[in-house]
């Protein structure tokens, strides 16, 4: 389990649709230019959209974010 700190919390909360559509972008080129595609079928900008929807709840009540995988 990861706990995100608590500021970038915050920021995936603050975040405007801009600011995701610049991340999410920048997360794409880094994708491809470490490995030559995209290495994903996602829509990234939908699951930066959702984080951040989970942020502002965590940071409107006081808790945190977590990332966990099996």
């Amino acid at each position: 389990m990861l706990a995100l700190p608590k500021r970038l919390t915050r920021a995936l909360a603050n975040a405007s649709l801009a600011e995701l559509e610049e991340l999410a972008g920048r997360w794409t080129a880094r994708l491809w230019s470490e490995d030559g595609d995209e290495m994903t079928d996602d829509d990234l900008l939908a699951v930066l959209q959702k984080v951040a929807r989970l942020a502002a709840s965590a940071v409107h009540t006081g808790g945190g974010l977590y990332s966990w995988s099996l």
